[in-house]
């Protein structure tokens, strides 16, 4: 009779960290968090900025994957949106939220509460957060402020500039020049 050992490993909660970011870092920030696969929850009413606690969650939230609380757990294509806005952004066209809501086979208003619950924010400051991220990593390509606008969807380059800077407080030119700067040191 052959003896096997079992080895179980016991998964210790994971460690977060509540810690107060500007809104302009806030999309560098989630997207290197999201290429990690690194969980996370974005609370926009966080009040003390001087705090920093950690501390152990026994359920991470992560903006990739839905909240699993049992009356969302029936929502579960609300998944599907990133490929959605994927489509969307690839042919540079805003999305209409009740287009979405269709097609996932929700009404508007359970589609906004759901999306809200599961991601944390709202479904137009989240496409916009896709939008600027993706918009960064066409100016990292080194493709010009003006092409790029066109790409995702902005029919005047000047929109896009405001709305960039907005995002991360610095023009779309000056993230290029920022980028090729870190990227030598690198």
């Amino acid at each position: 009779m052959e003896q096997t050992n079992l080895v179980m490993e016991v998964e210790q909660p994971p460690l977060y960290v509540n810690i107060h970011i500007e809104s302009k870092d806030l999309a560098m920030i989630v997207q290197f968090l999201l290429k990690y696969n690194i969980y996370f929850k974005v609370d926009p009413f966080y009040t003390n900025s001087t705090q920093v606690e950690t501390s152990y969650n026994p359920a991470p939230i992560s903006l990739k994957k839905p909240i699993a609380n049992h009356y969302l757990s029936k929502y579960h294509n609300i998944e599907k949106v990133d490929s959605i806005l994927d489509n969307h952004l690839s042919i540079a066209k805003n999305p209409e939220m009740q287009q979405v809501a269709n097609s996932l086979g929700l009404s508007l208003s359970i589609f906004k509460r759901v999306f809200k619950e599961t991601y944390g924010i709202s479904f137009y400051e989240y496409y916009l957060n896709k939008k600027m991220n993706y918009a960064a990593e066409l100016l990292q390509k080194g493709l010009r402020g003006g092409l790029v606008s066109e790409m995702i969807g902005y029919s005047q380059p000047i929109k896009f500039t405001k709305m960039f800077k907005k995002h991360f407080g610095i023009t779309p030119k000056q993230y290029q020049l920022q980028y090729k700067n870190t990227s030598k040191i690198i």
